[in-house]
């Protein structure tokens, strides 16, 4: 059975959606320490704590990445039982298209499995904000082509 069945594609993007004010970050390495910080959560296997610690950066509708949270919520044990639990994460590469777009991609290791979580942050007039989020089991996406 395929991991896919299990996790949520959680590809939130702005898409024309409305959404509260965000905070931002001032720098790119204050969007660094923010995922890691997200990351550091979902490698202790608590799902439900690094969409939290995201939700305040989110330039999309709230509702979306609250709807996501739920949705990895409840299919953490799943998860769980396809691969095992969380035992890390590993930073994979940051890419920056332009000025205004950057990419960080990180793994949350598993027992038997990597599992891929990409951000992607928007610099708005203020500062950066998470304008799209996925995890998934696409580990291919990793890879350079």
């Amino acid at each position: 059975m395929s991991l896919r069945n299990f996790l949520p594609a959680a590809l939130l993007a702005i898409a024309g959606v409305a959404s509260a004010h965000a905070d931002t970050l001032k720098s790119e390495t204050e969007v660094r320490a923010l995922t890691d910080k997200v990351m550091a959560q979902a490698g202790a296997g608590r799902t439900d704590d690094a969409y939290g610690v995201m939700a305040p950066y989110a330039l999309i509708d709230v509702r979306a990445l609250d709807a996501a949270r739920v949705t990895a919520r409840s299919s953490r044990m799943a998860i769980e039982a396809q691969v095992g639990s969380s035992v890390g994460y590993e930073f994979i590469r940051a890419e920056k298209v332009g000025e205004s777009l950057l990419k960080l991609s990180y793994i949350e290791k598993t027992q038997k499995q990597a599992i891929p979580w990409q951000f992607i942050f928007y610099k708005t007039p203020t500062g950066w904000g998470v304008s799209a989020f996925n995890n998934g089991d696409n580990v291919d996406s990793l890879f350079d082509r």
